[in-house]
């Protein structure tokens, strides 16, 4: 058994939280008993809210409306808001990550419980981590759209995994604090990221001479 080393940034807030999965589940629940149970959770990280927020969507005979306090934390365009469940993305909480590791698929996963407490789904998804550094994107479809999203701070909004090719590997998550540091790699990553580069590289293994994914951060 090895370890893998996720590299990662908040760049929303410093309040922005990732928390491994296993330290959310108390002992005395009878599945924190179960190897099975701690294997998987031991390598799932919850992304919480930062803030208090809500979002309800207006539905005409031809349109749907989107009506937010603070509409410029969301992106959506009509497609999505008129799609069969309204869905739009939340900027909120923003992660970036990277690892000088090869072949690490980052998963990003829903949490079961925002249908129940928030109104929505998060949307998931899976890549290539070593050949695309990139930052989380917190798509979300509505549940019930007669109803508003309701978010509290601290409410889990979504999971994420990282999976590697022994599954048995240790999953470690290191966060930059520096802001200077921070705000050069999220600069140099931006400017990368615009010649999308990256699409062939989404489901591809990572080759020998592309070792490190994000060598054009220091450069």
């Amino acid at each position: 058994m090895s370890s893998k080393t996720i590299h990662y940034v908040s760049l929303y807030s410093p309040d922005d939280v990732l928390t491994r999965q296993s330290e959310l589940v108390e002992e005395f629940y009878i599945q924190s008993a179960c190897p099975v149970f701690n294997h998987k959770t031991s390598r799932v990280f919850v992304g919480h809210s930062p803030r208090d927020f809500s979002l309800r969507v207006d539905r005409t005979e031809d349109h749907n409306y989107l009506v937010c306090p603070e509409p410029e934390l969301l992106e959506f365009d009509d497609d999505h808001l008129n799609s069969p469940k309204p869905v739009v993305q939340i900027k909120f909480p923003k992660f970036l990550f990277w690892t000088y590791d090869d072949d690490v698929w980052w998963e990003f996963l829903d949490h079961p419980m925002t249908s129940y407490t928030n109104n929505f789904i998060a949307i998931g998804g899976w890549f290539n981590l070593s050949n695309w550094a990139r930052t989380n994107s917190l798509a979300v479809t509505l549940v019930d759209e007669t109803k508003p999203v309701i978010i509290k701070k601290g409410d889990p909004l979504f999971r994420t995994s990282f999976h590697t090719p022994n599954p048995d590997d240790t999953i470690i998550l290191k966060k930059e604090t520096d802001p200077e540091m921070v705000k050069e790699i999220f600069n140099k990553y931006s400017a990368n990221n615009m010649s999308r580069d990256w699409r062939p590289k989404l489901f591809s293994k990572t080759k020998s001479e592309s070792k490190c994914p994000v060598s054009f951060l220091f450069k």
